[in-house]
């Protein structure tokens, strides 16, 4: 017997897309239903019944996920994650906040909090095509999104792997700039964690995964840090002309590297 996820009709959103694909990811070797349509009080009222994005309800003991009732709930991707256990990996994906925030509040919202004018020109034409076939092929997306929710929980795990990483990595003082050393070519979650940083470094310096040597980046574009005064040293083999990046033909020691690092802060 499949299970039944029932969701709103009419124009598809990423909430919901994003809600069914969690829960068809999280229970992999299960068959689905998926229908837009409003739910019956029965169904509503049946804890084998999965209903997400509609209904007025949220109550997690009956699968009942929306939000809409209360603008202080979450949006029902975040309902669907409490659920599931998979929020504190989850929430740290960048468009975590972003898709709720979106959801609840508005893109004009959104946007004047983030101090623009508009979110027109982040509108992904991948992201709308996905949507449209959700709403017109329901049936025929199941598939594809119990990939996609594959896909981002493990991404989210990954991205706490490395969270974690980064916070053990060493963190030394460059003529008053903080520099982290990573010594790995996976600089996956770099920006995450320097975000979160009390006191964010701008330099993060790993193996270059391209090369034999270093890799030294400029992060969050930081005034009074150009790398490009590197370019034409026997050392290095690429200085990008923007600043932001350099990159030495071996893996000199840390003593040489900080040597380099002084001469790309003015």
């Amino acid at each position: 017997m499949k299970n039944l996820i029932i969701t709103h009709p009419g124009k598809s959103h990423f909430d919901e897309f994003c809600a069914v694909s969690l829960i068809l990811a999280s229970n992999k070797d299960e068959e689905f239903v998926v229908e837009r349509r409003e739910p019956l009080v029965e169904e509503l009222q049946n804890p084998d019944v999965w209903i997400v994005d509609i209904g007025n309800v949220h109550n997690p003991k009956l699968k009942n996920f929306d939000h809409h009732q209360d603008l202080s709930i979450p949006v029902s991707f975040v309902l669907v994650a409490d659920y599931l256990g998979l929020t504190d990996s989850l929430s740290k994906l960048s468009f975590w906040s972003f898709k709720d925030k979106i959801d609840r509040f508005g893109p004009v919202y959104v946007a004047k909090e983030l101090g623009v004018e508009s979110l027109a020109t982040t509108h992904s034409p991948m992201e709308v095509w996905l949507l449209e076939m959700f709403e017109n092929k329901t049936s025929e997306s199941i598939g594809l999104m119990k990939d996609f929710g594959t896909h981002i929980i493990n991404k989210a795990k990954e991205l706490s792997s490395q969270l974690k990483f980064w916070e053990q990595c060493e963190k030394i003082e460059v003529k008053n700039h903080i520099v982290i050393f990573g010594l790995t070519e996976n600089t996956k979650g770099i920006e995450e964690y320097i975000n979160s940083m009390n006191r964010p470094a701008s330099i993060c310096v790993s193996y270059d995964n391209r090369g034999d040597g270093w890799k030294i980046r400029r992060h969050n574009d930081f005034k009074g840090v150009d790398f490009s005064v590197l370019e034409g040293h026997p050392d290095i083999q690429f200085a990008h002309k923007g600043g932001f990046i350099a990159k030495t033909n071996k893996r000199i020691s840390k003593e040489q590297l900080i040597e380099f690092i002084k001469l790309g802060i003015s």
